[in-house]
């Protein structure tokens, strides 16, 4: 990376920690302007960051993921994998050679621990069993939500999904997947593979030279701290293996529905925000539920 570069994308990351470290909040994202003497304009792509309102740093990602028994929760994460695999292998079949998708379901598989058998159980359905659907949903506060699944009964995981919506204070609504951009998602460890600390600033540098969009700090399912590097969805497996030639140990990367404007919720709505998706989510059929909550 040029010098110039190297040095606005420090000067930038700096800013962002001092916004973040004083409990302020910076009015507009911390973007990395790329000029100097020589180079011409800035490339098109942008580099946002998002930093601010990261996980840990506000209330939604305080309340949004409600902890059940390790077990029960543990058994929960398997089964919404088992779905992702066979939503895999529906849309492009069960070689992982052939099946970029998969290969990175089964190995995010594999780093949850999940049991050989249960992956093999779910590789083994039948290719054509099984609807994809995606729901669009008003949640507390005017959130959106996009529900995704896949179920035999296109009517009863409607009529279903309706009533739980409506019991927590959601309902169908058209219009919810305006809110949403369809993206590619890498997500990284927050050490690299010497075991070295990486830090906001550094997966800046990072995601310039991969070609991404965004990076978001976030927590998995276990609370343990993750980058998600956003980026075209057409160039998502170039930029992970760019971000992995780099020295980062990406987790996964898939395609997912980022939201593009948030919504501020009210503390009561918050509480009752985090209760619809966790309903939604313990549904059998439900692989994934995003909405648009800040």
């Amino acid at each position: 990376m040029p010098s110039w570069a190297a040095a606005s994308l420090s000067r930038t990351a700096t800013r962002c920690f001092r916004a973040r470290g004083s409990g302020l909040r910076a009015a507009p994202p911390c973007v990395p302007q790329l000029h100097a003497p020589g180079y011409g304009p800035a490339p098109d792509r942008t580099l946002h960051v998002s930093a601010a309102a990261s996980a840990g740093h506000n209330k939604w990602s305080k309340v949004r993921h409600i902890k059940g028994p390790k077990d029960t929760e543990r058994s929960r994460i398997f089964t919404k994998l088992s779905l992702s695999i066979r939503l895999a292998v529906k849309e492009g079949g069960s070689n992982p050679e052939l099946n970029s998708n998969l290969a990175s379901v089964l190995e995010l598989c594999r780093s949850k621990h999940m049991p050989k058998s249960t992956i093999e159980a779910a590789l083994k359905m039948e290719k054509t069993k099984g609807i994809y659907l995606l729901y669009e949903s008003r949640g507390p506060g005017g959130s959106s939500l996009l529900i995704e699944a896949l179920t035999n009964s296109s009517s009863k995981c409607y009529l279903d999904i309706k009533h739980i919506l409506n019991k927590n204070g959601g309902m169908m609504a058209e219009g919810a997947r305006h809110s949403f951009d369809k993206k590619g998602v890498v997500v990284v460890e927050t050490e690299d593979r010497e075991k070295k600390a990486v830090d906001l600033e550094r997966a800046l540098e990072l995601a310039i030279e991969a070609g991404a969009e965004d990076v978001k700090e976030d927590e998995d399912e276990e609370e343990k701290n993750i980058f998600k590097f956003v980026c075209d969805a057409s160039s998502l497996h170039q930029v992970r293996k760019k971000l992995d030639s780099l020295g980062l140990c990406s987790v996964s990367c898939s395609l997912e529905f980022i939201p593009h404007s948030k919504v501020q919720l009210s503390n009561s709505d918050l509480e009752q925000a985090a209760h619809l998706i966790q309903a939604l989510s313990n549904y059998e059929d439900v692989i994934h539920v995003y909405d648009n909550i800040e």
